[in-house]
């Protein structure tokens, strides 16, 4: 802990969302992974006993792979024992739509905790990227009380990704909510050659309130999250015109919402 609070305090990052490790074993080119329910298990606790040294500076979340015969149970004791506060998922061979997910979300909507989905081109587990198409998320419509955010702005499909927020922006309005479920969380995937025009069409589209910064940083390694933030930061004050008030919606407070530390 004192070298992960050593390492943000360098790169001046105040919170962190931490995922827990993956708890599966990829074999071949990703084309069948191996889950083990004590891996699960123990990856939870190990982010678990970070978030507990530092609960105002490291946010957990448990990467839980939902075709686990028992995730709804792992899910509900990451949560209610462990205390984590998000959960993480990049569908590997399955789809978000698909009918086993649905217990998984009834239990994440009754638990009230956001998911961090993975959208866009997948690199590493082999050709799964046609199942995190930015689209095949419009299932958590049935679920209006899950708040989500789409991770890399689902590059390459970022169009795809800012329509879809735009529909779940009009169902909440249709429903007369205030807020709207889907986050865009603009960790890079965009490379950046298409980081301007992709941050540009987010918060032209009226965004701004549900865009989070996000790095894909390593938990000890953080040096290039700095490197991120300050270039995003130049993006957005220089380049693209937004007021100080907006940055800072995208670098923190609106992170912090999405997780309900703050309204």
């Amino acid at each position: 802990m004192d070298e992960i609070l050593k390492a943000m305090d360098s790169a001046g990052i105040d919170v962190i969302f931490a995922f827990s490790a993956y708890p599966g074993r990829i074999i071949g080119y990703g084309s069948y992974v191996e889950y083990d329910l004590h891996k699960q298990r123990e990856v939870a606790e190990h982010v678990a006993n970070l978030q507990k040294e530092a609960p105002d500076r490291i946010v957990g979340f448990l990467w839980l792979e939902p075709l686990l015969e028992k995730a709804v149970e792992v899910l509900e004791w990451a949560v209610t024992k462990l205390e984590l506060r998000g959960v993480k998922m990049i569908p590997n061979h399955w789809y978000p739509y698909d009918e086993k997910l649905l217990k998984v979300y009834e239990k994440i909507e009754e638990l009230n905790v956001p998911i961090i989905f993975h959208s866009g081109i997948l690199w590493g587990f082999g050709d799964s990227s046609r199942f995190c198409r930015p689209a095949n998320y419009e299932i958590l419509l049935k679920f209006p009380k899950i708040r989500f955010a789409l991770a890399h702005i689902g590059w390459p499909w970022v169009d795809e990704c800012i329509a879809t927020w735009g529909h779940f922006r009009v169902e909440a309005q249709r429903a007369g909510r205030r807020d709207i479920q889907m986050y865009i969380d603009a960790t890079p995937g965009t490379p950046p050659l298409y980081r301007k025009e992709a941050l540009q069409k987010v918060f032209a589209y009226g965004a701004e309130d549900y865009v989070i910064f996000g790095s894909d940083s390593h938990i000890g390694n953080l040096v290039e999250a700095r490197k991120i933030i300050e270039r995003d930061i130049t993006l957005l004050r220089d380049h693209i015109g937004l007021p100080e008030t907006s940055i800072r919606k995208y670098l923190g407070e609106n992170a912090l919402r999405f997780v309900g530390i703050r309204k």
